[in-house]
Protein backbone atom coordinates (compact mmCIF):
# COMPACT_ATOMS: atom_id res chain seq x y z
CA UNK A 1 0.00 0.00 0.00
CA UNK A 2 1.47 3.36 -1.03
CA UNK A 3 2.11 5.98 1.61
CA UNK A 4 -0.18 9.00 1.56
CA UNK A 5 1.84 12.18 0.82
CA UNK A 6 2.16 14.45 3.86
CA UNK A 7 1.64 17.58 1.76
CA UNK A 8 -0.53 17.76 -1.36
CA UNK A 9 -1.24 20.73 -3.59
CA UNK A 10 -4.39 20.49 -5.70
CA UNK A 11 -3.94 22.98 -8.53
CA UNK A 12 -6.37 23.96 -11.26
CA UNK A 13 -6.80 26.65 -13.89
CA UNK A 14 -9.84 28.02 -15.69
CA UNK A 15 -10.42 30.29 -18.66
CA UNK A 16 -13.58 31.82 -20.10
CA UNK A 17 -13.13 31.80 -23.86
CA UNK A 18 -9.57 30.39 -24.13
CA UNK A 19 -8.24 32.98 -24.68
CA UNK A 20 -10.24 35.14 -22.33
CA UNK A 21 -10.54 36.06 -18.65
CA UNK A 22 -8.95 33.38 -16.51
CA UNK A 23 -8.30 32.29 -12.98
CA UNK A 24 -6.38 29.70 -10.99
CA UNK A 25 -7.00 28.01 -7.67
CA UNK A 26 -4.94 25.95 -5.24
CA UNK A 27 -5.83 23.87 -2.21
CA UNK A 28 -2.86 22.82 -0.05
CA UNK A 29 -3.68 19.88 2.23
CA UNK A 30 -1.56 18.57 5.11
CA UNK A 31 -1.69 15.04 6.48
CA UNK A 32 -3.65 16.32 9.51
CA UNK A 33 -6.39 17.54 7.17
CA UNK A 34 -5.73 21.26 7.58
CA UNK A 35 -5.97 23.29 4.39
CA UNK A 36 -4.73 26.49 2.82
CA UNK A 37 -6.70 27.85 -0.14
CA UNK A 38 -5.78 30.67 -2.48
CA UNK A 39 -6.73 31.89 -5.93
CA UNK A 40 -6.47 34.86 -8.27
CA UNK A 41 -7.72 36.13 -11.61
CA UNK A 42 -5.93 37.12 -14.81
CA UNK A 43 -6.97 39.13 -17.86
CA UNK A 44 -6.60 37.83 -21.42
CA UNK A 45 -5.03 34.40 -20.98
CA UNK A 46 -5.50 30.71 -21.81
CA UNK A 47 -6.49 27.61 -19.88
CA UNK A 48 -3.01 26.09 -20.19
CA UNK A 49 -1.38 29.23 -18.82
CA UNK A 50 -3.70 29.15 -15.84
CA UNK A 51 -2.91 25.45 -15.20
CA UNK A 52 0.82 26.19 -15.15
CA UNK A 53 0.30 29.31 -13.06
CA UNK A 54 -1.62 27.34 -10.41
CA UNK A 55 1.36 25.02 -9.97
CA UNK A 56 3.79 27.94 -9.81
CA UNK A 57 1.75 29.74 -7.17
CA UNK A 58 1.35 26.57 -5.10
CA UNK A 59 5.11 26.09 -4.93
CA UNK A 60 5.76 29.74 -4.14
CA UNK A 61 3.87 29.34 -0.86
CA UNK A 62 6.25 26.56 0.24
CA UNK A 63 9.80 26.86 1.56
CA UNK A 64 12.78 25.40 -0.31
CA UNK A 65 13.45 21.70 0.31
CA UNK A 66 9.87 20.74 1.14
CA UNK A 67 8.36 17.55 -0.31
CA UNK A 68 5.04 18.14 -2.04
CA UNK A 69 2.77 16.21 -4.40
CA UNK A 70 0.98 18.33 -6.98
CA UNK A 71 -2.30 16.87 -8.17
CA UNK A 72 -3.89 18.36 -11.27
CA UNK A 73 -6.34 17.31 -13.97
CA UNK A 74 -4.11 18.88 -16.63
CA UNK A 75 -2.36 16.20 -18.69
CA UNK A 76 -0.60 19.05 -20.48
CA UNK A 77 1.06 20.06 -17.22
CA UNK A 78 1.81 16.60 -15.84
CA UNK A 79 3.09 15.08 -19.08
CA UNK A 80 5.28 18.08 -19.84
CA UNK A 81 6.90 17.83 -16.40
CA UNK A 82 7.19 14.02 -16.27
CA UNK A 83 7.30 12.74 -19.85
CA UNK A 84 9.21 15.56 -21.48
CA UNK A 85 6.46 16.78 -23.81
CA UNK A 86 7.98 19.40 -26.10
CA UNK A 87 7.46 22.97 -24.93
CA UNK A 88 6.26 25.03 -27.85
CA UNK A 89 4.24 27.68 -26.00
CA UNK A 90 4.16 29.39 -22.59
CA UNK A 91 7.96 29.28 -22.40
CA UNK A 92 8.03 32.10 -19.86
CA UNK A 93 5.86 30.13 -17.44
CA UNK A 94 7.74 26.86 -17.93
CA UNK A 95 10.95 28.68 -17.01
CA UNK A 96 9.34 30.04 -13.85
CA UNK A 97 7.93 26.64 -12.93
CA UNK A 98 11.30 24.94 -13.46
CA UNK A 99 12.91 27.45 -11.08
CA UNK A 100 10.37 26.68 -8.34
CA UNK A 101 10.56 22.90 -8.83
CA UNK A 102 14.36 22.98 -8.65
CA UNK A 103 14.15 24.20 -5.05
CA UNK A 104 11.72 21.53 -3.83
CA UNK A 105 11.04 17.79 -4.03
CA UNK A 106 7.99 17.68 -6.28
CA UNK A 107 5.93 14.66 -7.32
CA UNK A 108 3.37 15.09 -10.10
CA UNK A 109 0.06 13.20 -10.17
CA UNK A 110 -2.73 13.45 -12.72
CA UNK A 111 -6.31 13.16 -11.46
CA UNK A 112 -9.39 12.92 -13.66
CA UNK A 113 -11.38 16.14 -13.47
CA UNK A 114 -14.98 16.29 -12.25
CA UNK A 115 -14.93 12.75 -10.87
CA UNK A 116 -15.72 13.42 -7.24
CA UNK A 117 -12.26 14.23 -5.85
CA UNK A 118 -13.24 16.76 -3.17
CA UNK A 119 -10.08 18.85 -3.22
CA UNK A 120 -9.71 18.79 -7.00
CA UNK A 121 -13.30 19.96 -7.29
CA UNK A 122 -12.59 22.72 -4.78
CA UNK A 123 -9.53 23.90 -6.71
CA UNK A 124 -11.66 23.98 -9.85
CA UNK A 125 -14.33 26.00 -8.04
CA UNK A 126 -11.74 28.51 -6.83
CA UNK A 127 -10.30 28.88 -10.35
CA UNK A 128 -13.69 29.31 -12.03
CA UNK A 129 -14.88 31.79 -9.43
CA UNK A 130 -11.71 33.85 -9.87
CA UNK A 131 -12.14 33.85 -13.65
CA UNK A 132 -15.71 35.10 -13.18
CA UNK A 133 -14.51 37.85 -10.86
CA UNK A 134 -16.31 36.23 -7.92
CA UNK A 135 -13.66 35.28 -5.33
CA UNK A 136 -14.81 32.68 -2.83
CA UNK A 137 -15.70 33.72 0.71
CA UNK A 138 -14.01 31.97 3.65
CA UNK A 139 -15.89 29.02 5.12
CA UNK A 140 -17.25 29.27 8.65
CA UNK A 141 -14.39 27.36 10.28
CA UNK A 142 -11.58 29.33 8.60
CA UNK A 143 -10.07 32.74 9.24
CA UNK A 144 -8.50 35.37 7.04
CA UNK A 145 -4.74 35.76 6.88
CA UNK A 146 -4.06 39.30 8.02
CA UNK A 147 -0.93 39.93 5.95
CA UNK A 148 -0.58 39.69 2.20
CA UNK A 149 1.86 36.83 1.44
CA UNK A 150 5.40 37.87 0.60
CA UNK A 151 5.06 36.33 -2.85
CA UNK A 152 2.20 38.70 -3.68
CA UNK A 153 4.92 41.30 -4.21
CA UNK A 154 5.91 39.41 -7.36
CA UNK A 155 3.98 40.46 -10.44
CA UNK A 156 3.02 37.54 -12.66
CA UNK A 157 3.17 38.00 -16.47
CA UNK A 158 -0.59 37.42 -16.74
CA UNK A 159 -1.45 39.58 -13.72
CA UNK A 160 -3.91 42.43 -13.86
CA UNK A 161 -4.98 44.86 -11.16
CA UNK A 162 -7.74 42.56 -9.99
CA UNK A 163 -5.32 39.76 -9.04
CA UNK A 164 -2.72 41.85 -7.21
CA UNK A 165 -4.00 40.53 -3.87
CA UNK A 166 -4.98 36.84 -4.18
CA UNK A 167 -7.85 35.54 -2.06
CA UNK A 168 -6.26 33.38 0.62
CA UNK A 169 -7.28 31.68 3.85
CA UNK A 170 -6.01 28.97 6.17
CA UNK A 171 -7.71 26.57 8.54
CA UNK A 172 -6.36 26.61 12.13
CA UNK A 173 -3.46 24.22 12.78
CA UNK A 174 0.08 24.12 14.10
CA UNK A 175 2.76 26.15 12.27
CA UNK A 176 4.50 24.10 9.59
CA UNK A 177 5.85 24.25 6.08
CA UNK A 178 2.69 26.05 5.01
CA UNK A 179 3.43 29.05 7.21
CA UNK A 180 4.41 32.18 5.29
CA UNK A 181 7.98 33.20 5.98
CA UNK A 182 7.43 36.88 6.76
CA UNK A 183 10.25 39.21 7.59
CA UNK A 184 9.70 41.64 10.51
CA UNK A 185 7.13 44.23 9.56
CA UNK A 186 5.73 42.15 6.70
CA UNK A 187 2.24 43.58 7.25
CA UNK A 188 3.56 47.13 6.82
CA UNK A 189 5.60 46.04 3.82
CA UNK A 190 2.52 44.63 2.11
CA UNK A 191 0.67 47.92 2.63
CA UNK A 192 3.66 49.87 1.32
CA UNK A 193 3.73 47.63 -1.76
CA UNK A 194 0.02 48.24 -2.38
CA UNK A 195 0.50 52.01 -2.22
CA UNK A 196 3.73 51.98 -4.22
CA UNK A 197 2.62 49.94 -7.24
CA UNK A 198 0.57 52.75 -8.89
CA UNK A 199 3.57 55.10 -8.51
CA UNK A 200 6.11 52.87 -10.26
CA UNK A 201 7.57 53.98 -13.59
CA UNK A 202 7.05 51.84 -16.68
CA UNK A 203 10.51 50.23 -16.33
CA UNK A 204 10.24 49.60 -12.57
CA UNK A 205 9.01 46.47 -10.78
CA UNK A 206 8.71 45.31 -7.18
CA UNK A 207 10.95 42.40 -6.30
CA UNK A 208 11.95 40.57 -3.12
CA UNK A 209 15.70 40.54 -2.54
CA UNK A 210 17.25 37.07 -2.74
CA UNK A 211 19.74 38.20 -0.09
CA UNK A 212 17.87 40.02 2.71
CA UNK A 213 14.34 39.00 1.53
CA UNK A 214 12.95 42.54 1.79
CA UNK A 215 10.94 44.18 -0.98
CA UNK A 216 12.70 46.74 -3.18
CA UNK A 217 12.16 48.61 -6.46
CA UNK A 218 14.10 47.11 -9.36
CA UNK A 219 14.80 48.63 -12.76
CA UNK A 220 13.68 46.30 -15.53
CA UNK A 221 12.46 42.77 -14.86
CA UNK A 222 15.19 40.73 -13.14
CA UNK A 223 14.49 37.00 -12.66
CA UNK A 224 12.78 36.31 -9.35
CA UNK A 225 15.59 34.20 -7.84
CA UNK A 226 18.34 36.55 -9.07
CA UNK A 227 17.01 39.86 -7.78
CA UNK A 228 19.19 41.63 -5.22
CA UNK A 229 18.70 45.04 -3.63
CA UNK A 230 21.47 47.66 -3.41
CA UNK A 231 22.55 46.87 0.16
CA UNK A 232 26.28 46.13 0.21
CA UNK A 233 25.80 42.74 1.88
CA UNK A 234 23.27 41.65 -0.73
CA UNK A 235 25.39 42.93 -3.60
CA UNK A 236 28.33 40.93 -2.21
CA UNK A 237 26.20 37.78 -2.32
CA UNK A 238 25.07 38.53 -5.87
CA UNK A 239 28.60 39.15 -7.15
CA UNK A 240 30.01 36.10 -5.43
CA UNK A 241 27.24 33.94 -6.91
CA UNK A 242 27.78 35.32 -10.40
CA UNK A 243 31.55 34.72 -10.21
CA UNK A 244 31.29 31.16 -8.94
Amino acid sequence: MSKQPSLIAYADGSCLGNPGPGGWGVVLVRSDGSQLEFSAAAGATTNNRMEITAAIEALRRLPPGVEVTIRTDSQYLVNTMTLGWKRRENLDLWKMLDAEVAQRKVTWEWVRGHCGDTFNERADELARSAALGQPQSPSADSFEINAVPADALHTHPDATERDSTPAERILPSEPSALSNQHTPGAENEAEIARLLRPLLAADETLRRCAGCHRAFVAIGNPPRMQAYCSLAECQLKRRRNSSS
